[in-house]
């Protein structure tokens, strides 16, 4: 491949158009569409687990948290099946920031059950708090890459009812207080973005 080279007004079309494609890619909505298939999708689940378990006194329902394996299946699928285009070092790291996120989840996931199986007994109840937090954290740093203060300090609310939690017996109630988590630091400040990207 041959090197072309460009000059000065070349060069500053450009830097500007890449400069532009960045705040369009970060700021267009199918790049918020993914935080609110999993926000909904966390509020969905929580009321109909809250709802489910208060009315049957079943605790397996709890298991139904593992519906939410579902949207990130069908996003793998999806991005497969996408044609591949440039991609800007903004968008590489908010990319970069939810794969450590993601492997956090799974991790997690991982140790409690290796030390569940160990114990002789499996309780996935800390996957709630510990889930408020990761998914904060996504939250915030993604907030502070793409500049959009609404992402950074939301999460704050989800790390309060984490440290609830963690000190708090597991109760059922926890259900609705996970998904108005998710609901006040994932799905509004995402809807207030896409509202200034209008």
């Amino acid at each position: 491949m041959k090197d072309k080279k460009i000059n000065e007004r070349e060069s500053l079309e450009l830097i500007s158009e890449m400069i532009s494609r960045t705040k369009q890619g970060i700021a267009m909505k199918q790049d918020y569409n993914r935080f609110l298939l999993y926000g909904y999708a966390v509020v969905i689940v929580a009321l109909v687990l809250w709802l489910l378990i208060r009315v049957t006194g079943d605790g397996r329902f709890m298991f139904g948290w593992f519906a939410l394996f579902l949207p990130y299946l069908w996003h793998m699928v999806a991005d497969s099946r996408k044609e591949k285009h440039v991609v800007t070092y903004v968008q590489s790291m908010v990319e970069n920031v939810w794969k450590v996120i993601g492997s956090l989840f799974g991790l997690t996931i991982l140790a409690l059950l290796c030390v569940g199986w160990g114990m002789g007994r499996i309780d996935f109840a800390l996957m709630m708090p510990l889930s408020l937090i990761y998914a904060g954290i996504g939250m915030a740093m993604t907030g502070l890459v793409i500049r959009e203060s609404g992402f950074v300090w939301t999460p704050l609310v989800g790390l309060g009812v984490a440290a609830y939690m963690l000190v708090a017996s597991p109760v059922n109630d926890w259900n609705l207080l996970f998904g108005a988590s998710f609901l006040v630091f994932m799905v509004i400040p995402v809807h207030v973005a896409r509202n200034k990207v209008k």
